[in-house]
C-alpha cells in the first residue's frame, strides 16, 4: 500500500493577523499536483485539520474545495482524517456517512477507532486504524478507557493492538494507525499548542505493532520510535520554524517493511529572520534583500537606541514584515530606567509596553493621543474629588 501522509494543516489560521488562505491553498494546490499519481492508494491527514474548533467560512470552504478537487481527479483514492487538539470532532464529522461512501473516513468518536478501515490493493489488504486526540475529560475518552481511567491513550493502545491482531486473523496483511499526539522526546515549535497538565507524553513503543504509524501533533518532521513519523505542518507557523525545510511523506508499506521518503513543499512565501542595523534595511542597491521583499519578515534592529515606526516604514519596502524586535535598544531602556517603587505604576510606560509587546513597536502618535486621555481622566478624577 502506497499513501501520502500529512497533518497539521491549520486551515483558517492567521500569522500575526495576516490570513495564510492563500498560502494554503497555493499548497493544498501542491498536494492535489502530487496525488494525480495513480499509484497512491490513500491520503492519510492526522489531525489538526483547522485551526479553530469554529472554523471560519473560509477554511470550509477550502477543505471542502479541496477533497472535491480530489475526489473528481481521483475518484478511486482513500482518505482518512481524524482530528486534533485544534479540531472539533463533530464539526469535523459532520456528513461522515455520506462521505464513508466516497471512500473518505473521518474519525468523529474515538469509539470507532478500534473498527478499522479496510483499503484493499490487488491481492492485499491494510487495517487502517483512525485515533482522533485524546486527554482526560476530552469527548469520547472515558468510553474508551473506562469511567475514572486516568490515561485513555494506555488504554486505547491496548484496544488498538488487540483490534490489529484481530484484523490480521481476517485477512489484512498489512496495518496502519493514524494518531495525534505527543510522543516522548519529540522536538516540538513555538506555533504548537500545549495542553499542559492534559495531554500526555507518549511511548510510541505502545504502537510498535503496526507497519507504520501516521502521527500528528509536532509540527516539526521527524522519526518517533522504530515505526512512527511527524510528517509536520506542511507550512510554516512560527518565526522559529523559518529555517526548517516542509514535507510530505510518501509511505510504502509492505510485508517485507516501509520505505518513507520526504517530498519537499516549497511554500507561497517563505519566512526568514533577519538581522540588522535600520539604515542597512532601507539601501535599496542592498540585492541580498531583493529576494526579503516577497516573504514574511522578523526583523530585528540592532543597536542600543529605539527607532520610533521602525514597522511602518520598513514596511515601504518590505510589504510582509510582520514583526520588528529592537531587543538591544529595550535592554538598554530598561538598564537606564529607574526602578519603581513596590505598588507604584506608570499607566503610560505600561501601555508603551503593551504596544510593543503586541506590535513590535510604540507609535509615538497613538502614545500621544492616549497620554492626553490619561491627562484629561486625571483631571476629571481631581475636580470631583474637591
Amino acid at each position: 500500500m502506497k499513501f501520502l501522509h500529512t497533518a497539521d494543516l491549520h486551515l483558517g489560521k492567521n500569522f500575526h493577523e495576516y490570513s495564510l488562505i492563500e498560502d494554503q491553498s497555493y499548497m493544498l494546490g501542491t498536494l492535489l499536483d502530487i496525488l494525480t499519481d495513480l499509484s497512491y492508494n490513500a491520503l492519510v491527514i492526522a489531525g489538526d485539520v483547522f485551526d479553530r474548533s469554529i472554523p471560519s467560512p473560509e477554511a470550509v470552504g477550502l477543505f471542502g474545495g479541496f477533497l472535491g478537487k480530489l475526489k473528481t481527479s481521483r475518484p478511486d483514492i482513500h482518505v482518512l482524517v481524524i482530528p486534533g487538539n485544534h479540531d472539533s470532532p463533530v464539526r469535523l464529522g459532520y456528513g461522515r456517512e455520506l462521505f464513508s461512501g466516497l471512500n473518505i473516513h473521518i474519525a468523529e468518536e474515538p469509539e470507532r477507532s478500534f473498527d478499522p478501515v479496510i483499503v484493499k490493493v490487488g491481492g492485499e489488504s491494510c487495517a487502517c486504524f483512525l485515533l482522533p486526540f485524546l486527554y482526560p475529560g476530552s469527548p469520547g475518552a472515558s468510553d474508551v478507557a473506562g469511567k475514572g481511567a486516568v490515561s485513555p491513550l494506555g488504554e486505547a493502545a491496548r484496544r488498538l493492538e488487540a483490534a490489529r491482531k484481530k484484523a490480521a486473523a481476517g485477512g489484512a496483511g498489512l496495518s496502519l494507525l493514524a494518531a495525534h499526539l505527543f510522543c516522548s522526546g519529540g522536538k516540538s515549535s513555538d506555533s504548537e499548542r500545549t495542553f499542559l497538565g492534559q495531554a500526555e507524553p507518549v511511548d510510541a513503543d505502545m504502537f510498535s505493532g503496526f507497519d507504520y504509524v501516521a502521527l500528528g501533533h509536532l509540527h516539526r518532521p521527524q522519526k518517533a520510535g522504530k515505526n512512527a513519523w511527524y510528517s509536520g505542518s506542511p507550512i510554516a507557523y512560527s518565526f522559529d520554524e523559518a529555517d526548517h525545510k516542509k514535507y510530505f511523506l510518501s509511505v510504502e508499506i509492505a510485508a517485507g517493511g516501509r520505505r518513507v521518503e520526504q517530498i519537499p513543499i516549497t511554500p507561497r512565501r517563505p519566512l526568514r529572520r533577519l538581522s540588522g542595523s535600520f539604515g542597512s534595511f532601507l539601501r535599496d542597491k542592498d540585492e541580498s534583500l531583493k529576494e526579503a521583499e516577497n516573504c514574511f519578515l522578523e526583523i530585528t534592529l540592532s543597536g542600543g537606541v529605539l527607532t520610533e515606526n521602525a514597522l511602518p516604514i520598513l514596511r515601504q519596502r518590505f510589504p510582509y514584515l510582520l514583526l520588528v524586535r529592537q531587543d538591544e535598544a529595550r535592554a538598554a531602556i530598561t538598564a537606564e530606567a529607574p526602578v519603581r517603587k513596590t505598588g507604584s505604576r506608570n499607566v503610560l510606560d505600561d501601555f508603551r509596553e503593551f504596544l510593543e509587546e503586541i506590535h513590535g513597536e510604540a507609535d509615538g502618535g497613538t502614545l500621544e493621543l492616549f497620554g492626553e486621555i490619561l491627562q484629561s481622566l486625571e483631571e476629571e478624577a481631581q475636580e470631583q474629588s474637591l
